[in-house]
């Protein structure tokens, strides 16, 4: 998005602020002006296709085509400041027409002369170059911030930071900000610092500038007297928000419709098990990002390569406005009630556990409704065949994570949760007949000594009763007298499986608080004796799975009864090619970058729905990669930039 000078008809002129001179911080040249005299710079917006240059995940691949919703303005805001950012002027420019046919729309801001003096010494010369930052469909609480800083000459206002409050479905009353990714009102500012030149003496202004027809412009060679063009030339925007797009990645190597083969029972793959993953959700959305984008060395406001604008590298870091706070917190287990303060859908509650309550609050999604959003059709060049099916999904602010790597932590870092069921493959019915009955609800228990424990779950067609599935070492075992106990005896003492039921650790002995369960099945104390069960069995390292009726978040369109678990994906950034060693950068969200999601493999089963049945659960200081795969996920950063707004004046 570039700024040309070129003076258009019919175009619209707002004025600065009035005021003398002596009124202005700073002082400057003193030649009398009348109140409301105004000088005049013009201003083109164009929209052609051009590749910016961001870092990317892996090789580049492309340029994303935005739409025209994503790339409209309506009003600019021009903030003029001197080479060190103190402030010297504004004026904001309405009304601008929807792109012609030639991608052109244009307008006409008029600076006032008492303003314009303030760039100039008590002789009336050019006290040097200035800045010249453009903020393209600005928020209200941008406008008025630059309307408070009129009395001023600080450069307090580079740091202005931008909130976004965006309530969930379940959270009626949560204050709203979305304006910043309206349709024909994205928010977008400068992607480089533009310095500008300016007349030598404050007099051209006036003998000059002074007409509508003859605007003083800062990309242009300026009749050659001042040339804004041949080294300097237009000045580059971009969108403050990211995308997510999504697609079906199931279609890669399975059948589709979302749905993966997962392998058998014990850990080889002839398509026994499935998983469909049936909704997805996006947690820790940053609420606060910087107006204009900044980057250091280490991320940190004070580091070394500080610069408002400064080019991202693959070496260095984008600064957020909360950089301190991830840096400084070794354990965010510690200040878990304080991460709601810092995010949207925060992905822990203040005890840093995940329940249904805490899920409630996650911006959650039917993923067959996200396949039905507007598809992504934009042109653009993918490194393999699966470029097609991509649906536009939402837009995200700007999350990074400054300094060393490892603070790169599953409680702050941008995530999308899939929540996926078990299903029976084709061949499960022979392979293992009992977790096939208790997938559809259908479970009885052979003829076992002790008996055995089930859950009821109520359906539309009535209670079913689905036994507690039990992982232990990658096989899957269908109730605990029934294979669990079973299995044991066959592996012998001294075994893995068998120490770990039937010894005795801190929570107590899983074999014998599971008979005294059955046992207590239908009294007072089934309540009590089923939670020292689950106790002792996860702290054996059974990680157990217990049926329900997906109605938590829709009860008019659930996928029914059965066996549900959840995957949790971080947003990569930058790929540093090395699984389970995180770079700089790697994971985090940057604006004016396009993420395409995809899932394209599941290996196996994923975290209990009840984290007290997880022997492993996420918590918030888990590295965002450390060495646990529960699904590849596929992501493609490219520059959204394929339709590139841009400006002149």
């Amino acid at each position: 998005m570039k700024i040309w000078s070129k003076l258009l008809a019919g175009t619209l002129l707002m004025g600065f602020f009035a005021g003398c001179s002596s009124d202005h911080a700073g002082g400057g040249y003193d030649r009398p002006v009348d109140k409301g005299e105004v000088a005049y710079m013009s201003l083109s917006v164009s929209l052609p296709s051009k590749k910016g240059v961001r870092s990317s995940t892996g090789v580049d691949t492309g340029v994303e085509v935005g739409k025209d919703v994503e790339n409209n303005v309506n009003t600019l805001m021009l903030v003029l400041a001197t080479t060190a950012d103190e402030y010297i002027a504004h004026s904001i420019v309405g009304g601008l027409a929807k792109p012609s046919a030639s991608n052109t729309v244009a307008a006409k801001a008029a600076i006032e002369r008492t303003d314009i003096q303030k760039m100039y010494d008590q002789d009336g010369h050019s006290k040097g170059d200035i800045r010249v930052y453009v903020f393209c469909n600005p928020t209200q609480h941008l406008v008025e911030l630059m309307a408070s800083m009129k009395s001023t000459s600080d450069a307090s206002w580079v740091d202005s930071v931008c909130r976004v409050l965006q309530g969930d479905k379940w959270n009626e009353g949560a204050e709203s900000n979305v304006s910043i990714w309206a349709d024909n009102s994205f928010l977008m500012s400068n992607a480089s610092v533009a310095e500008r030149s300016i007349p030598d003496t404050f007099d051209e202004w006036v003998e000059t500038y002074s007409s509508e027809s003859h605007p003083f412009s800062l990309s242009g060679d300026n009749d050659g007297n001042v040339d804004n063009l041949t080294k300097r030339g237009p000045i580059d925007v971009e969108r403050s928000v990211a995308r997510f797009d999504f697609r079906d990645g199931s279609v890669d190597k399975y059948a589709g419709d979302n749905t993966y083969d997962i392998g058998t029972t014990g850990g080889e793959n002839d398509g026994s098990l499935k998983v469909k993953l049936v909704r997805m959700g996006l947690v820790n959305m940053s609420k606060e990002f910087y107006y204009l984008r900044r980057v250091s060395n280490d991320g940190l406001p004070a580091g070394a390569g500080y610069a408002v604008c400064g080019a991202e590298t693959m070496t260095n870091y984008v600064v957020d406005t909360d950089a301190e706070f991830k840096n400084s917190n070794s354990s965010l287990s510690d200040v878990t009630a304080d991460l709601k303060s810092h995010f949207n859908f925060p992905l822990f509650n203040d005890m840093g556990i995940i329940d249904g309550n805490t899920r409630n609050h996650w911006d959650n999604y039917w993923i067959d409704d996200v396949l039905g959003l507007t598809e992504d059709s934009d042109q653009w060049t993918p490194t393999d065949k699966y470029k097609d099916g991509y649906h536009i999904w939402r837009y995200v602010t700007e999350n990074t994570i400054p300094g060393d790597a490892g603070n790169q932590k599953s409680g702050i870092t941008t995530g999308v949760v899939f929540k996926g069921k078990l299903l029976a493959g084709d061949n499960l019915p022979e392979a293992h007949k009992n977790l096939d009955d208790a997938i559809k609800g259908a479970y009885v228990p052979t003829d076992i000594e002790g008996g055995s424990y089930t859950l009821t779950v109520p359906t539309a067609e009535g209670d079913k009763n689905y036994p507690i599935l039990y992982l232990f070492q990658n096989r899957l075992y269908v109730g605990w007298n029934d294979e669990v106990v079973r299995a044991a005896a066959t592996a012998g003492a001294g075994s893995p499986l068998h120490t770990a039921a039937m010894s005795s650790n801190d929570k107590g002995n899983p074999n014998e608080l599971y008979q005294a369960l059955v046992a207590a099945a239908g009294t007072d104390e089934e309540t009590n004796a089923l939670t020292a069960f689950r106790a002792a069995a996860k702290a054996a390292g059974f990680t157990l799975y217990q049926a329900s009726n997906d109605s938590e978040m829709d009860a008019d369109k659930n996928a029914g009864a059965g066996y549900y678990f959840y995957y949790y994906a971080w947003n990569r950034h930058n790929d540093n090619g090395y699984p389970g060693s995180m770079g700089t950068m790697e994971f985090g969200v940057v604006r004016n970058n396009v993420y395409k999601l995809a899932v394209t493999g599941i290996s196996r089963l994923g975290h209990p729905r009840i984290t007290d049945n997880d022997p492993d659960p996420v918590d918030p200081d888990n590295p965002d990669e450390d060495g646990d795969v529960y699904l590849s996920l596929s992501i493609q950063v490219r520059p959204w930039t394929v339709r590139v707004n841009d400006f002149e004046f």
